[in-house]
């Protein structure tokens, strides 16, 4: 028995990315010297859209810097996620459970030490992040140019920047195919009445796997 079951594993490359892009605050996790895990923002380098490099910072200061040059790693990006109940489906017989999508990335790190990789990956940041808030109103992206004359200058002792090998890359798509289309569509039906984001989002999925499965 194989887990997670194959209904689940979603082996689309490209929908991999774009979840890493549209949702680059990751869980990033170490095992060298205790469990650790810190949330931040990375960047993912594609090379003939393969993922092949995560970029990232952490503060000086994080344990998980201790011994990080060369360790095998996890980040856990988090897509979409929802709540079902069993009442949204066409019978009580089951019960109610979560529908999400992530993807797991595992790699090897490398502490980058020169300011102008630091520089690159904020502003690479910035260029990815600042045009998903743009009805917050009419700005130009930041970028470090914009920045005090000296102050990425004293920032950067304070950070430790770092790039990840990516070795493997897994989606997982936890949509409801194992279910009936009736009870799919019944889902998509209460999901879209929701005032949750993410549930109306997750409604789309599932409808998006409709006659896929």
């Amino acid at each position: 028995m194989t887990y997670p079951p194959a209904w689940r594993s979603n082996g689309s490359v490209e929908a991999a990315v774009s979840l890493m892009r549209a949702r680059p605050f990751a869980h990033f996790m170490t095992a060298h010297n205790g469990l650790h895990s810190t949330r931040i923002p990375f960047i993912v380098d594609t090379e003939e859209g393969q993922p092949v490099r995560l970029r990232a910072h952490l503060n000086a200061q994080n344990p998980q810097l201790s011994d990080l040059d060369g360790q095998e790693v996890l980040v856990s990006f988090s897509g979409s996620s929802s709540y079902v109940s069993p009442h949204w489906r066409t019978s009580l017989d089951r019960a109610g459970t979560v529908d999400y999508e992530e993807v797991k990335v595992r790699g090897k790190v490398s502490l980058i030490e020169g300011i102008d990789f630091f520089i690159d990956l904020i502003n690479d940041l910035a260029a990815l992040l600042e045009p998903q808030y743009a009805e917050v109103g009419d700005y130009p992206v930041w970028h470090t140019s914009m920045a005090p004359e000296g102050y990425i200058e004293r920032l950067f002792p304070g950070i430790r920047a770092f790039e990840i090998r990516v070795t493997s890359v897994e989606m997982i798509s936890k949509l409801h195919q194992s279910f009936s289309e009736a009870d799919r569509q019944s889902i998509i039906s209460h999901l879209q009445q929701s005032d949750r984001e993410d549930a109306r989002a997750i409604g789309t999925k599932i409808e998006e796997t409709l006659g896929s499965s």
